[in-house]
Parts: C-alpha cells; structure tokens; sequence
C-alpha cells in the first residue's frame, strides 16, 4: 500500500503537476479544446497505470548519461506540447489549412491511445521484470512470449509512436519531424546498453532470439 501511494505521488507531483502549471501559465486555451483535454486526460491515466504496474526495483544499475537525457527529456515535455500547439495556431492553419484538421488530430489520438495500450501491455507481460533498471535480477529469465515474441522493446516502440501520435493530435509538423528522431536516438542508446547486459547475461539463448524477433518496429525493424 506504501508503494502505490507513492507512485500516486510522484506521478502527480512530477508528471501532471508539474506539466499543467506550465499549460496553465501558457497556454490556458488548449483546456476549452476538447481533442487537446481529451489527450491530456488519457496521458495523465497512461502515465498513472504505468507507473502503478510498473515494479520498484531493489536495486539499481544507472546510466549516466542516458539518465541525464531522459531526465532532460522528462523537464523539456510540457515545452514540446507548447512548441506544437504554437506552432499549429502560428505556422500551420496559415500556411498549411489542409492539414489543421480535426480528422488529423483524432488519428494523432487513436495512435497515441493504441501506442499507450501496447506499452502497458509490454509492461504488464514483462512482470516483476519490468522496473526498467539496467540491471538482471535473482531467477530473471529471457520473456519471449506475448508482444515480446515479435518485438523486443515493446515499451520504447510504444512511446516512440505515442510521440508521433502527439504531434499529429496537435497538427504540427515541425514537431514532427524532430521529436521521433530524438526519441529514436535516445531510446536506440538504451537499447543499445540493454541488450548487451541480456547477452551478458544469456548468451546464445538472447542471440537465437534476437534471430527471430524485431527490435523496435514489428516485421520491419
């Protein structure tokens, strides 16, 4: 019960506290949009369930400068979602109207929905082993089953495609463009860093896996 409560803190403190001072202050609006309401409405749950799923680890292997990234990532993101917003009242319903369509923005949703189920399913799937350290734990074993015997790193595919999915509910383009090559650098160095603790730590039988499985995109990559 002590764990719940905390990660029920934290996740409001830091997640949805932290980035809605910052709408706010700014841009107040976006609360009068419904698609925008309803975005920020399913990540704050997405966040909360998987911050309530996701198991505390007992111990941890942290990576500096990975950590630092995402922790910068973790502070930039309410300024991402006001760069987008901006961008499309600014740039893109002037310049580009055929684009700044609501029909845009609920793809945008369903993919950052879909992207937000897949990840919590990684999670779930994954168990105990899911804390998301870099670290191999006592009786740890290679999952290859579920979403994990077509993809490795399910959690960074679904955040990877959640991005995109947000960057259409706001109808950017610029944002577009930038953020998933960002993520995708940064998740790629995590996976890079992940992938040799389980060869470390399973040999051939990661080897043989990786054989069969994608590491990111299913069927493709």
């Amino acid at each position: 019960m002590k764990d719940i409560s905390k990660k029920i803190l934290i996740t409001f403190v830091l997640q949805i506290a932290y980035q809605n001072i910052f709408y706010i202050l700014l841009i107040p609006e976006i609360y009068t949009i419904s698609i925008i309401v309803l975005y920020l409405i399913t990540n704050h749950v997405i966040a909360l369930t998987d911050a309530l799923i996701r198991p505390l680890p007992k111990e941890r292997n942290p990576s500096k400068i990975f950590d630092f990234l995402l922790l910068l990532i973790f502070f930039l993101a309410p300024f991402f979602l006001i760069a987008a917003y901006y961008e499309n009242k600014l740039l893109i319903s002037s310049i580009l109207p055929f684009w700044d369509n609501l029909i845009v923005s609920y793809i945008g949703f369903v993919i950052y929905l879909s992207a937000g189920i897949f990840i919590i399913v990684g999670r779930v799937q994954l168990g105990k082993f899911g804390s998301g350290e870099l670290i191999t734990e006592e009786g740890h074993k290679l999952y290859t089953e579920g979403v994990y015997k077509y993809i490795r790193n399910p959690m960074y595919s679904g955040a990877l495609f959640a991005v995109i999915g947000f960057c259409l509910v706001f109808r950017s383009i610029i944002t577009l463009l930038l953020l998933p090559i960002i993520y995708l650098l940064l998740f790629k160095m995590r996976i890079d860093e992940e992938e040799r603790l389980l060869y470390e730590a399973f040999g051939e039988e990661f080897t043989n896996y990786k054989k069969k499985s994608k590491k990111l995109i299913p069927f493709i990559y």
